[in-house]
């Protein structure tokens, strides 16, 4: 199991309050680690629970308000460690978030960078929001660069809203099947069954037995499934919280549209993200390397992989895209004509437009194609026992 993160408060040979965050396997082992160091905790406790297990995907919202509120203020001209404190203090009840913007507060008053600072949050800014933040730092437009991470991530909530909008009712429906099935065989089809028993004389219709016979497993069943599946999704989360999403995309990416509609999605985020750290004044070389770590695809990582080689070698990137099979021969060519004119973040800005669109064609098409087969075999499914009945 994977070692967790831990928020401390502790009292200095000093007098003075520090605060920090250590990782270990357990609370009592942070304790003797910070009493080792000459500290005495007051505090300990673990970032992990139950909210950031089961609804991490929330954190890109979180990050992109901190953003949007963080630029606010330094755009405003108030400087970063007053704009630090403000954010901290906005409310009168101490969370456990607000504890740990304390620790930034204090690492960034102890003269560490923001972008370092930030790395001890959780959950901690993902590549992308580090690597902008530290190129606002750089560059001395920390304000404007916090606004467009805000933007970008604010964007990326809202079409992830989407996609769960437009898959919403094909999992109301599929719901509903599993709903139906369970009701006919523990209370409808049982009570036919001793009806048909009480008669007797008469034997039963073959459908009519199979349809009883089904009914009888069927509940254990839809249990098992849900047990083993339910259970599997959580020892992986619980073990294995980086390869658990992994592992289910690989599953997912072999259904043909479903496949289709992730490979467009690694597509969409590939362009997106290389587009904007460009765009902040990071080297196509870093970019590429920053890139890479925040996409799912095996696939898509080789390949940028390959361009971190290429680039490093003075190679474009265009003529690998095209040879790859894997991006799109229309948006290499793009890329291509944006390489030699010297605008590459813009045409990616262009690039991911179109990917975007041709990825919410294909949800379109792939709800539209999943209602109807729901309901069908939902309709079948009654017919059936109806007639068998």
């Amino acid at each position: 199991m994977s070692r967790q993160r831990y928020v401390w408060k502790a009292v200095d040979q000093n007098g003075s309050i520090q605060h920090g965050v250590s990782t270990g396997d357990g609370i009592s082992e942070v304790q003797t680690n910070l009493r080792k160091e000459g500290y005495f905790p007051v505090f300990v406790k673990s970032t992990l629970n139950w909210k950031n297990l089961f609804f991490s995907t929330r954190a890109n919202f979180k990050w992109g308000s901190f953003a949007r509120r963080l630029a606010t203020l330094l755009e405003a001209g108030i400087p970063l460690l007053q704009a630090l404190e403000m954010m901290t203090f906005h409310e009168k009840k101490l969370t456990p978030e607000q504890e740990q913007w304390i620790i930034v507060k204090d690492r960034v008053e102890s003269g560490s960078d923001l972008s370092e600072a930030l790395a001890l949050l959780n959950p901690a800014p993902n590549s992308f929001v580090h690597s902008m933040i530290k190129a606002g730092e750089y560059t001395g437009t920390l304000g404007k660069v916090l606004s467009e991470v805000a933007d970008e991530l604010d964007q990326e909530h809202v079409y992830q809203q989407k996609i769960k909008a437009a898959l919403a009712y094909p999992l109301l429906l599929f719901s509903a099947v599993i709903l139906v099935l369970y009701v006919l065989s523990v209370w409808i089809l049982p009570m036919y069954e001793k009806l048909f028993l009480s008669m007797g004389g008469t034997e039963l219709p073959f459908l009519t037995k199979v349809i009883f016979a089904g009914s009888q497993k069927l509940p254990f069943l839809l249990w098992s499934v849900l047990i083993f599946v339910g259970g599997g999704l959580l020892v992986l989360r619980f073990t294995s919280p980086d390869r658990w999403k992994t592992r289910l995309r690989n599953m997912l990416g072999r259904v043909p549209l479903i496949g289709r509609v992730l490979r467009l999605r690694d597509l969409v985020q590939f362009s997106r993200m290389l587009g904007r750290l460009l765009s902040a004044g990071i080297p196509l070389l870093e970019a590429l390397r920053l890139t890479a770590g925040t996409l799912r695809s095996p696939e898509m990582q080789e390949l940028t992989n390959r361009l971190v080689l290429n680039v490093r070698q003075g190679k474009r990137m265009a003529p690998l895209l095209r040879a790859s099979g894997t991006f799109p021969k229309e948006g290499a060519e793009m890329i291509g004509v944006a390489e030699e004119a010297g605008q590459l973040d813009r045409m990616l800005h262009y690039v991911t437009q179109m990917f975007r669109r041709e990825l919410e064609e294909q949800l379109d098409r792939l709800t539209r194609m999943i209602e109807p087969a729901l309901i069908l075999f939902l309709a079948g499914l009654i017919g059936i026992v109806a007639g068998g009945v």
